[in-house]
C-alpha cells in the first residue's frame, strides 16, 4: 500500500505543483518578467525594453521596446498586448488587442544572395499548418514612422483584424493603413501553403493637396502559378485594367488589357510642374511580356489643348532595346494628317542609341493652310550624338510649292545644321547653321541661293550671355531688298537696324525705293524694350517723297504685351501738316489718335491701289481719336471725321467729280453712331446713310438706313473699266435692323440699263432690269433680273442674304451669245443653280452649247516672249471663296474649231465636278465628228478623235485618235499604199503614237507618206533630211536626249529650236553660264549645214546685250526687261 500511496502523492503533486508554478510564473508580474527576460536571452535577434508591466496570462505591456535585426528594426514607446489564455482550451490563440504607440519601423536592404534554382522548387514543398488557430481581433499601430530602405520616413497608422486557422488559411477581416495623403485597405483570404491561393480586395485613395484625388479598387484572385487582377481607377482618372501573371516565382509572363475613358491628365501634369498642357485620352492599351521583354499595343484617342489625335501601333521591349514596330499618329484638328513611326532605341541600360523614322503622306496645318507632303524624318545615333534628316514637299508657306531637305547633328552641347535646302523650280535656297551652348549660347548661320530670279544672301553671327544679347552681324539681301542689324541688347548699348529696298516692285505693286533706320534698346531680363524709328522715306516713281518728319519710339512691354507709339508723323511735299498717329495699348485698352489736313488722295492711291486704271484727285482731311477694348472688341470712345469733298475720279476719257464725300462716326454712350454722305451732281448721284447701336455686343440692336439714287452709272464705268454701261440708272432704299451679330436689311434695290458690254469677251446685255427686295422680318432679298444676250433672253431668279452670306440663284437662258470676239464665238443655253453658303459657292446644272466657233490666231502670227523676259508678281492670290461644281456641258451639232492646223466639228457631253481645294474632274467624251489636220502643208483626215474622261482631272483625259491620208498617186515607181495613217492613244501626259498602213510598211516610209505624200528617196536629200528632223523633233526620245546631254555635260540648256518658222532652220542648241552675267549658246543645223553662236551679257538687272553670229552675218541687240 505504501508504493501506491507514494505514486498517488506524485501524481497529485504534478497536478498541483506544475499549475502552481505556471501560475506563479505567468500569472504574476514578477514571474512574467522573469520568463520574458529568459526568452530574450536565447532570442536570435536583439530585444530590449525599459519596463515590463502586467501578466503574461492576461494583459501586459512594454515601455521603450526595441527590436533589432540585420534587415529589420522596431521600437515603440509603448506596446500593449491583451489576450485570452482560456481560448487555448478550444485550440485557439485569441488576442483581443495589440496596441503600439509612438514608434519606428525600419526595413533595411541586405546583400543579395546568389539565386538558387532550388528556391523556386522549394516553394512546391511549403505546407504550413498551425497547431492552434490564431485570431487577432484588433491590432493598432499609431503615430509610427516607417522607414522603407533609403526612402524618407512616412508616418502611418495601421489597423488590423485577422484570423488564421490550423490549415494555414489567413483571413484578413480588415487591414487599414492611413497616411497623411494616402489611405489603403485590404480584405480577403490567402493560403500559407503552396500554391498560396488567394482572393484579396484592395482600395487605395490618394488625397494629397499637391496631387489630384485618385481611387484605385483592385481584386486579386489566383495563386502563385496564375494570378489575375482587376483594377478600376476613378476620380481624376477613369479606367479599368485586367492583368494576368503566369508563374511569377519561376519564369514570369504577364498580359494586361486596359480601357481608359475621358482620363484627364491635365491636373497631374500641373502637379509635376510640366506646364499648362491640357491632355485627355480615351481608348485601350494592351500588352504582354515577361521580366525581360514586353509588347505594348496602344489604341488611343488623345486630346491635347483641345486638339484631337489618334495613336495606335505596336512597341516591343527586349534585351534593353525598345522597338517601335509601327506607331500610327493621326490628327484632324489644326494639324491634320497621319504619321507612321518606326525604329528602335537600343542600349537602354547604358548610352541609348536611337534609330527612328517618321513618315507621312500629307500633313495639313489648317490655320495657315500649310501642307507637308511625302515627308520623312529620320533620327539616328547615340543620345549624345544624334543625326537627323528631314525631307518634305511644302505647299502654302510660299506662293508656290517647294521641297525642303535638311540634315542636322545634335551633340551634348551643340546643334549643327549641316544642310537646309528649299528648292522650287529654278528657285533654291540653302542654309547652314551652328548653335553652341558649351559656354554661352552662340549662333552662326549662312544662307545663299536664288529666289524668283534674284540672289539670296544672309549671314548671322550672334551670342547670348544671360541676360545680354550680342549681334556681331545680321545682314542679308534678296535682289534689291536688304537688311542689316548689329549691336547689343545690354547695358549702355543698342541694336542698330536698317531696312532698304532699291526696287519696291520686286515685293509689291509700288514703284520706287524705301529706306528705314532705327535702334532697339533694352535687356532681355527687363520687361520693357524701346524700338526707335530714326528715319524713314518712300520714293515712288511719279510722286513726291513720303518721309518721317521726326524720330519716334515704340515702347514695348514683353511682360504684358503693352506698347506705346508717340507721334509717328508722316510728311509729304504737297501737304502743310503731316499725318500723325499715336497708339497706346494698356492691358486690354487700345487708344489711338490720328490727324492730317489736305492729304493728296493720289498719294494715298499710290500706296493702297497703285495699279488701279483710274486716277483719284483731291484732298482728304482726317481726324480720328478713340479707344477700344481688345477683349470685348467694343469702343470705349470714338470721334472720327473723314472729309474728301470735291474728289475727282478720272480716266483718259472721262472725269467724275464727287462734290461731297464725308464719313463721320462717334460713340454714343456704350454704342456707336456713323453717317456717310456722297454726292455727284452731274450724275444725279446722292448717297446718304446712317447706322447706330446702343452697344457693340453680339445681341445689341442695330438701326439705320441707306438711300442711294443715281441717274447715270458712269462712275461704275470708271471704277470697273472692263464693263461698259450705257444709259443706266440705279436706286437703293434700305433699312438696317437686327443685331450686331445678326444684322438684317430690308427694302428695295433697282438697276436698269439699256446696254451692258463686257469688253474682253464681247458679251452684250440689252434691256437689263434687276430688282432686289426684302422685308424687315427675314432680311432675305428676293432677286429678279432679266435681259437679252444676243438674240436670246436671260432670266435670273432667287434669293440672297448678304449679311449671312447665304443665297441661291437660278440662271436660265436660251441661245445666249456669251462670247463674241474675232477668234471665239460661243452661244449657250444655261440651266444653272448658283448657291452661296458662307465661304462656299456651289454651281450645279446644265450648260448646252448648240453653237460655237473657235478660231484663235495662228501661232506664226502670235508674238512670243523672249527667253530673257521675266514676269514679276504674277502669282494669283487665293480666292476668299471655295467652289463646288457639278455641271454637265453638252456640245451641239454646230460647234466648229479651226486652230493649230485642225479644222473640224466636235460634239459630246462632259460632266464636270469639283470639290473645294481639289482640281476639277470630268466624266464623259468630247469627240471629233468630222475634221482634218494639216501638217507641213498636207491635210490628214481625222476618222476618229475622242477625248475620254473617266472621272479624271480635266487636264488628264485619255486619247483615242485615228488620222489617215489618201495617197492617190506617186511620181515614183513604187505603188502607193491602200491605207496609211496614225493612231494616238494613252493620255495627254503620256501619249502613245503608232503608225499603220496597208500593206505594212516601215515607220519612216509611213511618216514620209503622211508628211510629204511620197515615199522616202523620191524627194531628194532635202526632204530626207526634213524627214529625219521630223522624226527627231516629234519622237518620244527628244526629252530623254536633251535631259541626258544636260546632265552628262553639266549644261544649262540643250534644246531643239528654230529661229524662224522654216523647218529647215531647225538646230540643236547647247548653252552654258560662264558667270552669273555671261551666257554663251551654240547651235548646229540639223537640216541645213549652218552654225550659230550667241553671246548674252547682263549689263544690269534690266538691260542685256546679245550678239548673234552665223554664216549669214553678225548682229547685236540691247534687250530691256519690262516688269509687269
Amino acid at each position: 500500500m505504501t508504493i501506491y500511496r507514494w505514486l498517488a502523492s506524485i501524481i497529485l503533486g504534478i497536478f498541483l505543483v506544475i499549475p502552481s508554478v505556471a501560475i506563479s510564473l505567468f500569472g504574476t508580474e514578477t514571474g512574467s518578467r522573469w520568463v520574458v527576460d529568459k526568452a530574450i536571452r536565447y532570442s536570435p535577434i536583439d530585444i530590449r525594453y525599459d519596463k515590463f508591466r502586467g501578466k503574461l496570462l492576461t494583459e501586459f505591456s512594454f515601455n521603450n521596446l526595441r527590436v533589432e535585426s540585420e534587415s529589420f528594426a522596431y521600437q515603440t514607446e509603448a506596446l500593449e498586448i491583451h489576450w485570452q489564455p482560456l481560448a487555448l482550451l478550444s485550440g485557439s490563440i485569441t488576442v483581443e488587442r495589440i496596441k503600439s504607440d509612438h514608434g519606428e519601423v525600419r526595413l533595411r536592404s541586405t546583400e543579395a544572395k546568389p539565386n538558387n534554382d532550388n528556391q523556386a522548387n522549394a516553394l512546391n514543398e511549403i505546407k504550413i499548418e498551425l497547431p492552434l488557430s490564431i485570431y487577432i481581433q484588433k491590432l493598432t499601430v499609431s503615430d509610427t514612422l516607417f522607414f522603407f530602405f533609403e526612402a524618407p520616413a512616412q508616418k502611418l497608422d495601421v489597423n488590423l483584424s485577422a484570423k488564421a486557422n490550423t490549415r494555414g488559411r489567413v483571413t484578413l477581416r480588415n487591414l487599414d493603413i492611413s497616411h497623411q495623403y494616402v489611405t489603403a485597405s485590404v480584405r480577403g483570404q490567402s493560403l500559407l501553403s503552396y500554391p498560396f491561393k488567394s482572393s484579396l480586395n484592395t482600395k487605395i485613395e490618394l488625397h494629397s493637396p499637391d496631387y489630384p484625388a485618385l481611387t484605385i479598387n483592385s481584386l486579386f484572385k489566383g495563386d502563385i502559378r496564375k494570378l489575375v487582377t482587376e483594377t478600376k481607377l476613378s476620380d481624376s482618372l477613369n479606367a479599368s485594367l485586367e492583368a494576368t501573371l503566369h508563374q511569377p516565382a519561376k519564369a514570369l509572363s504577364w498580359s494586361v488589357t486596359s480601357q481608359w475613358n475621358e482620363s484627364n491628365l491635365t491636373p497631374w501634369l500641373k502637379a509635376f510642374d510640366l506646364g499648362d498642357l491640357s491632355l485627355v485620352f480615351n481608348g485601350a492599351i494592351a500588352g504582354e511580356g515577361s521580366l525581360n521583354s514586353a509588347i505594348l499595343s496602344p489604341d488611343l484617342s488623345v486630346t491635347v489643348n483641345q486638339r484631337n489625335a489618334a495613336i495606335s501601333g505596336r512597341l516591343t521591349y527586349e534585351s534593353n532595346a525598345l522597338t517601335i514596330n509601327s506607331l500610327n499618329v493621326s490628327s484632324d484638328n489644326d494639324i491634320r494628317g497621319e504619321l507612321l513611326i518606326s525604329g528602335s532605341i537600343v542600349h537602354l541600360d547604358s548610352v541609348p542609341v536611337i534609330d527612328i523614322t517618321s513618315q507621312w503622306d500629307t500633313v495639313l496645318y489648317k490655320p495657315s493652310d500649310i501642307i507637308s507632303e511625302g515627308g520623312k524624318l529620320t533620327v539616328s545615333g547615340a543620345i549624345d550624338n544624334l543625326s537627323a534628316r528631314l525631307s518634305s514637299d511644302i505647299n502654302g508657306l510660299l506662293p508656290q510649292p517647294f521641297k525642303l531637305t535638311s540634315e542636322a547633328k545634335l551633340a551634348s552641347k551643340s546643334l549643327n545644321l549641316t544642310t537646309l535646302k528649299l528648292s522650287q523650280n529654278n528657285n533654291m535656297i540653302a542654309a547652314e547653321a551652328t548653335i553652341d551652348w558649351s559656354r554661352d549660347i552662340s549662333l552662326n548661320a549662312n544662307v545663299t541661293g536664288t529666289y524668283e530670279g534674284h540672289d539670296v544672301n544672309s549671314k548671322v553671327s550672334m551670342s547670348y550671355a544671360a541676360p545680354y544679347l550680342f549681334v556681331e552681324s545680321m545682314e542679308g539681301n534678296w535682289g534689291a531688298q536688304s537688311f542689316n542689324i548689329n549691336g547689343a541688347l545690354s547695358s549702355g548699348r543698342t541694336l542698330n537696324w536698317e531696312l532698304q529696298s532699291d526696287q519696291l516692285s520686286q515685293v509689291s505693286e509700288l514703284q520706287g525705293t524705301a529706306l528705314a533706320r532705327g535702334t532697339i534698346n533694352g535687356v532681355l531680363n527687363q520687361p520693357e524694350f524701346t524700338i526707335g524709328l530714326d528715319s524713314a522715306e518712300l520714293k515712288q516713281t511719279g510722286y513726291k517723297e513720303v518721309y518721317l518728319t521726326q524720330p519716334t519710339d515704340l515702347t514695348l512691354s514683353s511682360k504684358n504685351a503693352n506698347f506705346r507709339i508717340q507721334d509717328l508723323c508722316i510728311g509729304y511735299a504737297e501737304i502743310n501738316s503731316p499725318l500723325c498717329i499715336q497708339l497706346d495699348k494698356d492691358k486690354s485698352r487700345l487708344s489711338f489718335k490720328a490727324n492730317a489736313q489736305s492729304v493728296p488722295i493720289n498719294a494715298l492711291q499710290a500706296l493702297v491701289i497703285p495699279s488701279a486704271l483710274y486716277k483719284l484727285q483731291g484732298d482728304l482731311d482726317l481726324d480720328v481719336e478713340g479707344s477700344v477694348d481688345i477683349e470685348t472688341t467694343t469702343f470705349r470712345q470714338l470721334n472720327a471725321s473723314i472729309n474728301a469733298d470735291n474728289t475727282k475720279v478720272s480716266t483718259a476719257e472721262e472725269t467724275v467729280t464727287l462734290e461731297k464725300l464725308q464719313l463721320v462716326a462717334k460713340t454714343k454712350e456704350q454704342g456707336l453712331q456713323a453717317n456717310v454722305i456722297a454726292q455727284a451732281n452731274e450724275l444725279g448721284l446722292n448717297l446718304t446713310g446712317h447706322v447706330e447701336t446702343d452697344s457693340l455686343g453680339e445681341d445689341s440692336e442695330v438701326s439705320g438706313a441707306l438711300d442711294f439714287d443715281s441717274d447715270s452709272l458712269e462712275l461704275a464705268n470708271l471704277l470697273i473699266p472692263q464693263v461698259g454701261i450705257d444709259n443706266g440708272k440705279a436706286s437703293a432704299h434700305l433699312t438696317i435692323g437686327g443685331t450686331v451679330g445678326t444684322p438684317l436689311a430690308s427694302g428695295k434695290v433697282q438697276l436698269n440699263a439699256n446696254q451692258i458690254v463686257v469688253l474682253q469677251s464681247g458679251t452684250m446685255l440689252k434691256d437689263v432690269t434687276g430688282t432686289l427686295q426684302a422685308d424687315a422680318n427675314s432680311g432675305q432679298f428676293k432677286v429678279e433680273a432679266d435681259g437679252k444676250v444676243g438674240s436670246g433672253k436671260l432670266q435670273i431668279t432667287g434669293y440672297l442674304d448678304a449679311f449671312k452670306q447665304f443665297g441661291k440663284l437660278e440662271i436660265n437662258g436660251n441661245e445666249l451669245l456669251i462670247i463674241d470676239t474675232p477668234d471665239l464665238l460661243i452661244e449657250a443655253s444655261p440651266e444653272l443653280t448658283v448657291s452661296l453658303d458662307k465661304k462656299l459657292i456651289s454651281l450645279n446644272g446644265k450648260l448646252n452649247i448648240p453653237k460655237a466657233r473657235i478660231t484663235p490666231i495662228e501661232l506664226n502670227q502670235a508674238i512670243t516672249e523672249s527667253a530673257d523676259v521675266r514676269l514679276k508678281n504674277e502669282e494669283k492670290k487665293e480666292s476668299v471663296f471655295k467652289t463646288q461644281t457639278d455641271l454637265t456641258v453638252s456640245l451641239g451639232e454646230n460647234v466648229r474649231v479651226k486652230a493649230l492646223g485642225f479644222a473640224g466639228q466636235i460634239q459630246g457631253s462632259l460632266n464636270i465636278t469639283q470639290q473645294p481645294n481639289s482640281p476639277a474632274r470630268g466624266n464623259g467624251t468630247i469627240g471629233v465628228t468630222s475634221g482634218q489636220y494639216e501638217i507641213y502643208g498636207q491635210k490628214l483626215t481625222i476618222e476618229r478623235g475622242d477625248l475620254l474622261f473617266n472621272d479624271v482631272p480635266l487636264s488628264s483625259p485619255s486619247l483615242n485618235l485615228r488620222v489617215t491620208r489618201n495617197i492617190s498617186s506617186s511620181t515614183s515607181n513604187q505603188k502607193p499604199p491602200e491605207e496609211i495613217g496614225a493612231r494616238v492613244t494613252g493620255s495627254i501626259e503620256q501619249p502613245e503614237l503608232s503608225l499603220f498602213s496597208t500593206p505594212p510598211m516601215s515607220d519612216s516610209t509611213i511618216l514620209s507618206y503622211l508628211l510629204f505624200g511620197k515615199p522616202p528617196g523620191s524627194q531628194g536629200d532635202v526632204n530626207n533630211l526634213e524627214l529625219q528632223a521630223a522624226l527627231l523633233v516629234g519622237g518620244r526620245s527628244t526629252e530623254f536626249l536633251t535631259d541626258g546631254l544636260k546632265e552628262t555635260f553639266d549644261l544649262d540648256e540643250v534644246s531643239l529650236d528654230s529661229r524662224t518658222s522654216d523647218v529647215n532652220d531647225t538646230s540643236l542648241y547647247i548653252g552654258k553660264h560662264l558667270s552669273p552675267d555671261l551666257y554663251i549658246k551654240y547651235g548646229i543645223g540639223l537640216i541645213e549645214p549652218t552654225s550659230t553662236f550667241i553671246l548674252r551679257y547682263s549689263l544690269t538687272d534690266k538691260l542685256i546685250f546679245e550678239s548673234v553670229s552665223n554664216a549669214e552675218g553678225q548682229g547685236g541687240d540691247l534687250i530691256y526687261t519690262i516688269e509687269k
